[in-house]
Parts: C-alpha cells; sequence; structure tokens
C-alpha cells in the first residue's frame, strides 16, 4: 500500500519510510527523551525558584526587624544577585539574555542559528538570581528556551 501522497505538490512527507531514512520507533523514543530532558530542566528550574522565593520572603520577614538597616541589606542583597546575572549574560553568553522565547521562534523560521549549549547554564543560573532576587519575569520563557536547547542538543547527539 506505501505511505500516501499528500494532496498538495508543495508538501512532503515527513519520513520515507522505503529508503530507509527514518524510524518512526526512532522519532518517538528521541521525542521521548527531549520531553523528559526538557521537563526535568523546567522542573529544577520551578524547584529552585521556589526555594529562592521562600528564601527572599524570609529574608524580608527579618529585616522588618530592622527597618532602615534591613531594608538596605535586602536591596543591595538583589541588586547584586541581578548584577551577577547580569555579568553572566554579558561575560558568558549573550544569547540567553531576554525571555528566550522570541529566539526559539526565531530558530524555528531559520532566521537565526540555534542557541549554542552555553546558554542552558546560564539561562539557568541567570534566571535563577534574576527571578528570585525579585524581578518581575516569567520562569516560562527561560523554561522554554532551555527545552529548546535540550531538544537541540538532542537532536545533533542522534543526528
Amino acid at each position: 500500500m506505501g505511505i500516501p501522497r499528500p494532496t498538495n505538490p508543495d508538501q512532503e512527507p515527513a519520513t520515507d519510510f522505503e529508503d530507509g531514512h527514518g524510524s518512526l520507533v526512532l522519532l518517538v523514543l528521541l521525542a521521548s527523551v527531549v520531553g523528559a530532558g526538557a521537563g526535568a530542566i523546567g522542573t529544577l528550574f520551578r524547584i529552585f525558584l521556589e526555594h529562592a522565593d521562600a528564601w527572599r520572603d524570609g529574608l524580608i520577614g527579618w529585616a522588618h526587624a530592622a527597618p532602615v538597616m534591613g531594608f538596605l541589606l535586602v536591596t543591595a542583597g538583589c541588586a547584586a544577585a541581578v548584577a551577577l546575572a547580569a555579568c553572566l549574560v554579558r561575560r558568558y553568553s549573550p544569547e540567553a539574555s531576554g525571555s528566550g522565547i522570541p529566539h526559539v521562534e526565531a530558530v524555528l523560521r531559520k532566521d537565526v542559528p540555534p542557541a549554542p549549549i552555553m546558554v542552558l547554564p546560564v539561562k539557568f543560573v541567570g534566571g535563577l538570581l534574576a527571578i528570585g532576587s525579585g524581578l518581575a519575569l516569567g520562569r516560562e520563557g527561560p523554561s522554554v528556551q532551555m527545552g529548546a536547547i535540550v531538544a537541540h542538543m538532542t537532536g545533533t547527539l542522534a543526528k
């Protein structure tokens, strides 16, 4: 019976099993690896952010006992964390700046190359420092970009 051909002549089938260039089983296994890897990174990121948030809340609670000095220490600590996050991005991986979702979309459109692997630890630690210190940022953008890096690494290793 064979693989049904697309009705639109501009479309090609995703995989051609007759010439041995692809395997649906391999694709499913690789997708499972990517899903597990991206899920693990996203879960760890969320857990670490929750701990950072609890730590920051505890620090703010402590700071209420010494209003002026507490305010200065909390502000200085959060500013130092944000400065360290910015330094990590500037020095080690400028591609890690921003939310990450626009970069992933640009990669899918083939406008830019995929992010290098160094973006993953910088995005993780920098996001943890910036979001954990109280900046009004979401965890979704970094999670999407880190998941995309896991997918790209898996695809590269699997050829």
